[in-house]
């Protein structure tokens, strides 16, 4: 391994793996060895031809420098799935900053696996006290999870967080549908069957794609959601831990309980729930270098957050999700 290089360069080996109907893999993953003490006039380590062809990365990489020198923050960006895949690279991209300076992690995303959001905040945090997340446009479902743990969440008016309500995958479907839905609906269904033992096969009928291990998950999946709110709050350094259990429970109704998956938690509800949020005037200097960095990344993957993007001023991960 060169000087230069961050542990996970090595992971460009790789063979890319299937896995059923949808393939995913690391399509490069190294560091960008450009030193951020370099002039604008010297000539670069890389070849003219790579250079030209990897062009967006390294202007979107300057501008995560721009923003870190005017702001005295590192940032990293996370662009995508939160699922567990992503952990070494991530972890990757959080060390190479060190522990110097405040983070600020730029996230959209549509969501994922819980556990991995939770182990995403403790990343960040470590050994560090000031740690934000900026929202540029969505972070719902395990991403808001992710906000949950930051001292603040920068936003604007095209931020949305969301609910974070977990989701069952039905096997028949192929698709998503809320825990809660599964919960509500079969209890549902029971009560009108102890009313009217009648229809009880009709109302069987509605349930066929559920099971009972759906269920027993759909219930398992609220419980331990349930439990990542306290532990998220936990983390932040600005939050006295006696306030911990009444904001959990007030988080948790809310979140937990919104009408669908899809619905927007803007800057003001956000306040309204006690989500550390600070809004950032689209007009502002400091919103305006943000908003350019995040249309580089709609440029390079489309505006769904579907493959992952991690980079910071040195490291740049790029993982397709095929399917």
């Amino acid at each position: 391994m060169r000087r230069n290089e961050s542990p996970a360069a090595m992971l460009t080996s790789s063979p890319t793996r299937a896995s059923g109907k949808q393939e995913k893999r690391w399509i490069y993953n190294w560091i960008v060895p450009m030193s951020s003490e370099a002039s604008p006039s010297s000539t670069p380590p890389q070849s003219p031809l790579f250079r030209a062809l990897q062009a967006s990365r390294y202007e979107r990489q300057q501008g995560i420098r721009d923003y870190e020198e005017a702001t005295g923050r590192s940032l990293v960006v996370f662009w995508g799935p939160i699922e567990p895949a992503i952990i070494t690279p991530f972890a990757d991209a959080i060390n190479d900053v060190g522990q110097d300076s405040p983070l600020d992690l730029m996230l959209t995303s549509f969501g994922g696996n819980g556990e991995t959001a939770l182990r995403m905040a403790t990343i960040c945090h470590m050994e560090r006290n000031d740690f934000r997340v900026i929202v540029p446009d969505t972070s719902a479902s395990a991403a808001t999870l992710v906000a949950l743990a930051a001292e603040s969440v920068i936003m604007s008016s095209t931020s949305s967080l969301g609910p974070i309500d977990p989701q069952i995958r039905l096997p028949v479907r192929g698709h998503y549908i809320p825990a809660r839905g599964i919960l509500e609906i079969v209890d549902d269904l029971d009560e009108r069957t102890k009313q009217n033992p009648q229809a009880f096969e009709l109302y069987a009928a509605l349930l066929a794609d559920v099971d009972a291990v759906i269920y027993q998950l759909a219930k398992a999946a609220m419980a331990r959601t349930k439990e990542f709110i306290p532990e998220l709050l936990r983390l932040r350094q600005n939050l006295p831990p006696e306030e911990i259990e009444p904001m959990s429970k007030k988080l948790g109704e809310s979140l937990q309980n919104q009408a669908m998956h899809s619905a927007t938690i803007g800057h003001a509800k956000a306040v309204e729930l006690d989500i550390p949020a600070e809004y950032m005037s689209p007009s502002s200097e400091e919103w305006d270098r943000l908003w350019r960095l995040h249309t580089y990344y709609v440029a390079e993957c489309g505006p769904s957050p579907h493959n992952n993007i991690i980079e910071g001023r040195r490291v740049s991960f790029f993982y397709e999700h095929r399917g």
